[in-house]
């Protein structure tokens, strides 16, 4: 079959739809070379890494390339994706991520990596951003078949969407090649240009409402007035926007707490990360809802004990190889971090459980069932 696959997210291999993609486009053309593959790429993206070499392109304009990005974005989707598809003979387009276009005369697979839009009313934005929504839940119904990362978000598709059972498969996503086990000497050394030179629990992700990392600054600070073992707490990740229903103003509330000493902002690049994970005495991740939740995957595959909030998709990631929390429970998320920081036996079990755990999931796995999906929707149009 020819494969045609939206690379909308292309040129951000550091955001979790461009991770998503660039996983599944680097093992496709391994672990299902019987097919051709084509990535189609918005020519507003600009340029990303070449694909690998089973893989060809396709850059797409619009007419509003250079005048209006939201414009641009809706034509690309709806317009240039399922056209070129159809100019290309697909015999099968997937879109991996919740975009669909209403019409396309291929098959359709879709992934949707969660619908928190449809979920959380502070993520709905204004009214073109929910007309938005409300197309692509539409186009979303039309496809053939919708693959989930997490059983969680298959079951708010399911809840939310209205799309049949039998056309809604999990699979679940992995954590890049980069997340491995590193040298301690040199995580140290690397933690040390960040101003880290001794024990610290480490979070790395959104700032926004859902992420909760309001819950775990309180939390940190709790631990550190109760008489808890001495620690930083050291966020890493950056506000998009200003709003401060959707990004809490987390410098406020580390000043009200008092807690400047002991916590530190940090602006990480994509290749230390890995490296402040393995430095990292824990890893903390307090979000209130996620589609999959890649950090605590990615801690656990560079050996660091990891405490998650018990919520929708992450006791599914962990399984029994880390501490889950409530998510709001502030007296419980102090306890855990005591017991993460004062316990090197429960740090040793839980880092030798998260790697065994980390080890179930890769993106050959994803690829070989993405291309069981495609095959079966491939015969069942046929």
């Amino acid at each position: 079959m020819h494969i045609v696959i939206s690379g909308a997210f292309w040129s951000q291999p550091t955001v979790g739809s461009g991770q998503y993609l660039h996983g599944l486009i680097g093992a496709l053309w391994r672990s299902a070379p019987e097919h051709a593959y084509t990535l189609l790429l918005p020519a507003s993206a600009g340029a990303g890494p070449l694909p690998p070499p089973g893989v060809s392109l396709c850059v797409l304009r619009t007419p509003f390339d250079g005048r209006s990005a939201n414009l641009a974005k809706l034509w690309y989707e709806q317009v240039s994706v399922p056209l070129a598809a159809a100019l290309l003979r697909a015999d099968l387009l997937h879109v991996p991520y919740f975009a669909p276009p209403l019409w396309s005369s291929a098959p359709l697979v879709a992934t949707v990596l969660d619908i928190i839009p449809l979920l959380l009313p502070e993520y709905r934005g204004r009214p073109a951003v929910r007309a938005y929504m409300r197309l692509v839940a539409r186009a979303i119904r039309r496809a053939d078949h919708v693959i989930a990362i997490s059983d969680a978000s298959r079951r708010d598709i399911l809840a939310h969407l209205g799309i049949p059972p039998a056309r809604v498969t999990t699979i679940p996503l992995a954590a890049d090649a980069q997340y491995h086990p590193r040298d301690r000497n040199q995580a140290a050394a690397v933690a040390e240009r960040y101003g880290m030179c001794g024990p610290f629990v480490y979070y790395v992700g959104g700032l926004d409402a859902r992420k909760n990392v309001q819950t775990l600054v309180r939390a940190f600070g709790r631990l550190q007035r109760s008489g808890g073992p001495r620690a930083t707490l050291a966020i890493a990740g950056r506000a998009l926007g200003t709003d401060r229903a959707l990004f809490p103003d987390l410098d406020a509330l580390i000043a009200a707490e008092r807690l400047a000493p002991w916590v530190r902002r940090l602006d990480v690049p994509h290749a230390d990360n890995p490296w402040l994970y393995a430095a990292a005495t824990a890893f903390a991740y307090p979000s209130r809802y996620e589609g999959f939740g890649l950090p605590p995957l990615e801690a656990m595959a560079c050996g660091t004990p990891v405490v998650v909030a018990d919520t929708s998709s992450l006791p599914e990631v962990v399984g029994d190889a880390a501490l889950r929390v409530p998510p709001d429970d502030i007296p419980g998320w102090t306890t855990a971090l005591w017991r993460l920081l004062g316990d090197e036996a429960l740090r040793m079990e839980l880092r030798r459980r998260g790697l065994q755990r980390a080890r179930q999931f890769s993106y050959e796995q994803v690829a070989k069932k993405t291309a069981a999906i495609y095959a079966q929707v491939g015969w069942a149009r046929g």
